[in-house]
């Protein structure tokens, strides 16, 4: 119980006055630390996440992206709902971008590894293929492959990203900042405390629990937040489009990617919601997927996270919101003991992204004639 001891003990001397305020305005202090940074070096790791890349991979970075011929600023940083910019990746990155006054893409990286990208009136085409971002491989290595990416891209009109959506109010009337919790916490908590030591044994077995489940959970989520899913949903259709062009209309996987490609196109054109979004991304890698392996009837994707790519097999497992039968899964996936499926950003709120309204309440579990689903949800003869 010594952690638990001593996490009472520091919240016990906490100062009255420090745990009162509770509309201080939010640091930006981080951001001019990182800015700072920026101005001496490409690559900057914060400390608190310094596992995620050793000294040896932030010299190669760096050497990398001097060689890139295009300006690129990497920063790897916590991101989290208490920070100035609400663990928004794309907040973070307007903010940082206003704080280093330059030009060029800025690539952020969070403590879960999970990549984002935003160019400032760089001549080159920032989309990528989803491979680079999402191909479970350690952080040092598909940032590497995106950098090279972002290197060798065709040139396109330089432009401005739109200015972000800034974060709520961390004011008291809307949502309680640390302080104030802190001060809640003290006034309820430690008066029981005081009365019955079992109530810390409770708090120690359900921290022991959290743990527990943390680590029997494969990596951490992954998030797509709107500006990068359309981004991607727009990259892999004209992706798709390339690839068919560049088919042979005797390959077998040939009539596929032109279904998926006629169902994806309509969806992008109608639908605008999060889940549509997404169901291009997946109509798109379907229909890759059919022209790479030449075949009309392709293996499903990964039911946990499409993007890992085709399912190696079929495992029984207890998905909230989807049938309890074999799920199709990538051989990580299929491996770990429990899943958490990707999520999207839908009215402010991460939901599964087989949750999403609209088509996929239609394809929600399916996996087979995906295009005929989908445009059937069109009204689609």
């Amino acid at each position: 119980m010594r952690p638990i001891a001593a996490a009472l003990a520091l919240v016990l001397v906490s100062t009255p006055a420090a745990l009162a305020d509770t509309t201080a305005p939010v640091s930006m202090a981080r951001v001019d630390r990182v800015a700072a940074a920026l101005r001496r070096s490409p690559v900057f790791v914060d400390p608190d996440v310094s596992s995620l890349l050793d000294a040896h991979d932030r010299t190669a970075l760096g050497r990398q992206i001097a060689g890139a011929g295009v300006p690129i600023y990497l920063a790897v940083v916590p991101l989290d709902s208490d920070d100035e910019s609400a663990g928004d990746a794309d907040y973070f990155t307007y903010l940082l971008h206003r704080r280093l006054g330059r030009n060029g893409v800025y690539l952020i990286s969070d403590q879960r590894g999970t990549l984002d990208w935003t160019s400032y009136q760089v001549p080159r085409d920032d989309t990528l293929e989803v491979s680079a971002v999402t191909n479970g491989k350690p952080l040092a290595q598909r940032l590497h492959g995106v950098i090279d990416a972002l290197a060798h891209a065709p040139a396109a009109k330089p432009s401005d990203p739109p200015v972000p959506d800034a974060p709520e109010s961390y004011s008291s009337d809307k949502k309680p900042t640390k302080a104030g919790l802190a001060g809640q916490f003290m006034k309820t908590f430690f008066p029981a405390l005081a009365v019955s030591g079992v109530l810390l044994a409770l708090l120690w077995g359900v921290v022991a629990a959290v743990i527990g489940i943390a680590r029997g959970v494969r990596g951490t989520t992954t998030t797509l937040r709107p500006r990068r899913l359309r981004r991607m949903a727009w990259a892999e259709l004209v992706r798709l489009a390339r690839a068919i062009g560049a088919a042979e209309e005797d390959d077998p996987g040939y009539p596929r990617a032109m279904a998926d490609y006629d169902a994806a196109k309509l969806l992008w054109d109608e639908k605008q919601d999060p889940g549509s979004r997404f169901a291009v991304v997946v109509l798109a890698l379907d229909g890759q997927d059919a022209l790479r392996e030449r075949t009309a009837d392709p293996e499903p994707r990964c039911v946990i996270n499409p993007l890992h790519g085709t399912a190696a097999r079929r495992v029984r497992t207890a998905l909230g919101g989807l049938s309890s039968r074999r799920q199709p899964m990538c051989e990580e996936c299929a491996k770990a003991g429990r899943h958490q499926a990707l999520a999207l950003v839908i009215d402010g709120r991460e939901r599964p992204y087989y949750e999403a309204p609209g088509v996929w309440e239609k394809i929600r579990g399916m996996d087979k004639d995906l295009p005929d689903h989908v445009l059937e949800y069109l009204g689609v003869e």
